[in-house]
């Protein structure tokens, strides 16, 4: 019984030791959902362009792992006092990606495009903690800007052909293609408890894919403007 009384405690001691120093703490990782909608744009097809195409809104989610340039938690390093207004983070998402007015690119009414998008961001982000206390000394409240690259991973499938393009056609199929896009997330940290926070997160993504089918046909898609609002529940160890 005193043995078992002994673990408990030296359990309980460890646990507080780790909250009370985990609210700086150097690595975080969490989960992301949102919204995310697509703007009209120019879809080329050879040598055919089309204006205005739309997208429909689309669910996004995904997974990210974070560092903060702190001297504490795991991870930690002796990194200048002025690193500790950046971080570095990455995560994975997925979103559906639908071509809403098909019509436009000489479809019957109501045919389908469709695809996705999987994409690998990389954020180098700076913030600024308000409200701190004894107990989150880095501040309740954390605006952050964040600007990174991504390599984006999307295909297409273009159903039943192209009437105006390809006449007769029986179908283009699908395609896929690897890119380099540009994202940039404004968003606000909040501290929810010394090892939790959630982020509130506005997300624009740029790229400009283009896909080569086997039937000679290219279609562009120029440019692929992604706008996201997320929600990101993060633990911090």
């Amino acid at each position: 019984m005193k043995r078992i009384s002994v673990v408990t405690l030296a359990v309980l001691v460890a646990v507080l030791l780790a909250l009370s120093g985990v609210a700086q703490s150097a690595m975080w990782a969490g989960a992301e959902l949102g919204g995310n909608f697509i703007g009209s744009t120019e879809i080329k097809v050879n040598s055919s362009s089309f204006n205005d195409i739309g997208f429909s809104p689309s669910v996004i989610g995904g997974v990210t792992i974070g560092y903060d340039f702190v001297n504490a938690g795991f991870g930690a390093y002796a990194w200048p006092d002025w690193m500790k207004y950046f971080s570095f983070a990455m995560d994975l998402t997925y979103n559906h990606v639908e071509v809403r007015n098909t019509d436009k690119l000489g479809y019957t009414p109501n045919a389908k495009i469709d695809g996705y998008c999987v994409a690998w961001t990389f954020l180098f982000m700076a913030h600024y903690g308000f409200f701190p206390d004894s107990v989150v000394p880095s501040g309740r409240v954390n605006p952050y800007i964040g600007v990174g690259p991504a390599i984006v991973w999307s295909g297409l499938n273009m159903g039943t052909g192209f009437p105006r393009i390809r006449a007769g056609s029986l179908g283009i199929g699908q395609a896929g293609a690897a890119d380099i896009a540009l994202v940039v997330e404004p968003g606000i940290r909040w501290m929810a408890l010394p090892n939790v926070s959630i982020d509130t997160a506005f997300r624009y993504r740029y790229a400009v894919p283009s896909y080569e089918f086997g039937n000679n046909t290219t279609v562009k898609v120029n440019p692929l403007n992604q706008f996201s609002f997320l929600v990101r529940a993060n633990y911090h160890f």
